[in-house]
């Protein structure tokens, strides 16, 4: 017995032309690439500029405050809370006016307990404070371009 009969033939079948929906496929392709980078650059923030000759702070003026993930405090290694951050601040500004604040922060620490950070120091006349960074990539997140 035949596979086809006499009036169906093999190129009876409808071949489905996929030509015309790959090219709708790859022109919305690119245009999400094109796009995609605009969207970020098109939001209007002022970014501050840097100042180009600022000096740094000398090395012995500068005290370190780390903050872990779980929000401990320490200043130059030895335990405080949040509460006593301010009296540090005054008795360090007192042995040296010209004081700096290298903050140590944990990835993990949530954003507002690094404001919070901030914010006292801010308010207890710290006249420089740096947000110590690695510019290595951690082994977990991917790399920026």
């Amino acid at each position: 017995m035949k596979r086809f009969s006499e009036r169906t033939s093999a190129r009876g079948f409808a071949e489905l032309n996929v030509t015309p929906m790959l090219d709708f496929a790859f022109t919305l392709l690119v245009i999400f690439l094109i796009t995609t980078p605009l969207l970020e650059s098109g939001i209007d923030v002022s970014l501050p500029q840097a100042a180009p000759n600022r000096r740094s702070p000398d090395p012995r003026s500068v005290q370190t405050l780390t903050v872990t993930g779980k929000g401990s405090l320490f200043w130059n290694r030895e335990p405080i809370t949040i509460a006593q951050l301010p009296a540090k601040v005054a008795e360090a500004l007192r042995g040296q006016p010209d004081l700096a604040v290298a903050v140590r922060a944990d990835r993990d620490l949530r954003y507002q307990d690094l404001v919070t950070v901030f914010d006292t120091l801010q308010a207890g006349g710290v006249p420089q404070v740096a947000l110590v960074h690695t510019d290595e990539p951690s082994g977990d997140l991917p790399a920026r371009p």
